[in-house]
C-alpha cells in the first residue's frame, strides 16, 4: 500500500518570515558586540550566530555598517523598552520621575545597552560608521527631548522644562559613564550607589520645589523677547 504523502505545512508570508529573521539577527548582533566588541563582529560571525546563511543577512544588511546601524536602533529600542517596564508601576507624576534613576540604570545592565556602547565608542575610528551614526544619535536625542517634554507635562510644570531636561540629561550621563566603567574594569563601579544616590536626592529636592510651588532659581535665565 503506497504511502499517502504528508501535506505540506504552508510558510508564512515574506514579510513575516523576514521579520522573524532580522529578529534572530539582531538578537545575535547584540549579543555578538555584547560579549566579543565591535572590531571581532562581523557578519559572518553574526549569520551563525542567528542561525542563518549569510546571504539572508546580506539581503537585510548588505555591509557591517548597515547592520550595526540596525543593531543601534534595535538595541536604542530595548533599552527604552526595559525603562518602561521598571517604571510600570509607578503612575504618571513625581513617583516615575523619581524612579526614574533605577529604571535607566537597570536598563544598563542588559547585553542591548552594552552593544549600544560599542556602536558609540566605534564611531569614533571607523570612518563609514562615523558619517551615518550622527543620524541615528540626533533621532534618538529627539526621542529623548519627547519623553522630557511629557515628563514636564505629567508633573504640571511644562515652565520648567529647562530644569527637567537638565536633570535628566545628567542622569544620563552620569549612568552611562558608570555602566561604561563597569565594562572597562569588568565590575560595578565602587562610587555607583553614592552616585545613584546623589541623583534621586537632586531629582527629590526639584520634586519639593515643585509641589512647593517654589520659583526657579536664581540662576536660571529667562528668556525674553528684547
Amino acid at each position: 500500500m503506497a504511502k499517502t504523502a504528508k501535506p505540506k505545512v504552508p510558510r508564512g508570508p515574506n514579510a513575516q518570515r523576514r521579520a522573524s529573521t532580522r529578529a534572530k539577527i539582531m538578537e545575535a548582533a547584540v549579543r555578538c558586540l555584547a560579549e566579543f566588541g565591535y572590531a571581532a563582529t562581523s557578519t559572518p560571525l553574526v549569520a551563525r550566530l542567528a542561525k542563518v546563511s549569510r546571504g539572508s543577512l546580506l539581503h537585510q544588511f548588505p555591509t557591517k555598517v548597515d547592520l550595526i546601524i540596525g543593531v543601534a536602533e534595535y538595541a536604542s529600542a530595548a533599552r527604552g523598552a526595559k525603562v518602561l517596564e521598571e517604571l510600570a508601576p509607578y503612575p504618571e507624576g513625581p513617583g516615575r520621575f523619581l524612579h526614574g534613576v533605577d529604571a535607566v540604570w537597570a536598563s544598563l545592565h542588559t547585553p542591548a545597552a552594552i552593544a549600544l556602547m560599542e556602536v558609540t565608542i566605534a564611531a569614533r575610528s571607523d570612518p563609514e560608521l562615523a558619517a551615518r551614526y550622527p543620524a541615528f544619535a540626533g533621532d534618538l536625542e529627539d526621542r529623548l527631548r519627547r519623553a522630557r517634554i511629557r515628563m514636564a507635562d505629567n508633573l504640571g510644570v511644562p515652565e520648567r522644562l529647562e530644569e527637567i531636561e537638565a536633570v535628566a540629561h545628567l542622569t544620563r550621563m552620569a549612568l552611562n559613564g558608570l555602566a561604561m566603567e563597569s565594562v572597562f574594569i569588568g565590575r560595578a563601579s565602587p562610587d555607583a550607589p553614592r552616585v545613584i544616590a546623589l541623583l534621586k536626592a537632586l531629582r527629590q529636592r526639584l520634586v519639593d520645589e515643585l509641589q512647593n510651588g517654589k520659583p526657579a532659581p536664581v540662576g536660571k535665565v529667562d528668556h525674553k523677547p528684547d
